[in-house]
């Protein structure tokens, strides 16, 4: 993950906690300590006075958050145009718009689950429930994508291409090493080097998360021993816990890339329909919402 990314993966997750931390706080203070709550902090200095403090899921901020968490959720659908319209090729890279995809498709769920209030009940029950398990499996998708070795502009890479770079890795790490033997490094990353050729796809989805780990682990393991043993300063340290990471990963997807594209194969067949039962029940609850809104009004 190069600068960028890491930036822009922080910004997209201190966003998520506060999101959740403020719309946890407000939600409880709104239901036991009314007097308490954001709203009616703001409420002091004029604003939002429109939105009265009630927790319910019509009424209130509670309300506007559904329309909020609702419109990001339609809005996130643009990558699909993106991946599909060659006219909007040139309004940025596509892994960028997969990135704001799967920001949106979190936090959009998010704002329509504190629009609830934690409120379940026929309609909303289901359309509750199916946005969460398309968003768990969005989470999952994105996650099998990343699998498949990608080139800065988002292309996917050839196997002579991961081979090519992988070497490169090992030049680095020789240039890091020093005196130490470089295969000293390789035991590190064993779990990565397994032919996934005859193992299900399941089960190959459960390797790929378990070395993860595993190499993780192994990698702050080795990183003790260079610095206790070969005083190694702590940015080389750092940068061959990158280099052997990297490595670890290119070895492992070089190895599982026919089952990961199938693995993303089998997930869009899943993951779309999902999506659109997702989208006509959410459309069926502001349907049945306003009708039985203006029945009562009437």
């Amino acid at each position: 993950m190069n600068k960028e990314d890491f930036t822009l993966y922080l910004f997209l997750i201190i966003t998520l906690l506060l999101t959740l931390c403020a719309g946890g706080y407000e939600s409880y203070m709104e239901r036991y300590e009314p007097d308490y709550s954001m709203l009616h902090l703001m409420h002091q200095y004029d604003y939002l006075k429109e939105y009265p403090v009630i927790y319910e899921p019509g009424k209130g901020i509670w309300h506007l958050l559904g329309w909020l968490g609702s419109g990001m959720m339609v809005i996130m659908m643009l990558y699909s145009v993106r991946k599909r319209i060659a006219w909007f090729t040139s309004f940025g890279s596509l892994r960028h718009w997969l990135t704001a995809h799967m920001f949106l498709g979190i936090l959009g769920p998010l704002f329509v689950t504190l629009h609830t209030t934690f409120k379940f009940g026929g309609i909303i029950a289901t359309s509750f429930w199916s946005m969460i398990i398309t968003m768990i499996f969005g989470i999952l998708g994105r996650y099998i994508y990343v699998q498949i070795p990608r080139s800065l502009a988002g292309t996917e890479l050839e196997v002579h291409d991961i081979e090519c770079t992988i070497e490169t890795i090992e030049a680095q790490l020789t240039k890091y090493s020093g005196g130490i033997k470089i295969s000293d490094f390789s035991k590190v990353i064993n779990a990565a080097d397994i032919d996934s050729e005859n193992i299900g796809l399941l089960k190959t989805l459960l390797v790929t998360l378990q070395s993860d780990v595993t190499i993780s682990y192994r990698i702050f393991q080795l990183n003790r021993i260079l610095k206790t043993n070969y005083h190694i300063p702590r940015k080389i340290r750092k940068e061959i816990d990158f280099l052997l990471k990297k490595k670890a990963a290119l070895i492992r997807k070089r190895n599982y890339l026919s089952t990961s594209h199938r693995l993303l194969h089998y997930w869009h067949i899943v993951h779309i329909p999902l999506a659109i039962v997702m989208f006509l029940i959410m459309m069926l609850h502001v349907v049945i919402y306003y009708l039985f809104r203006s029945t009562h009004t009437a």
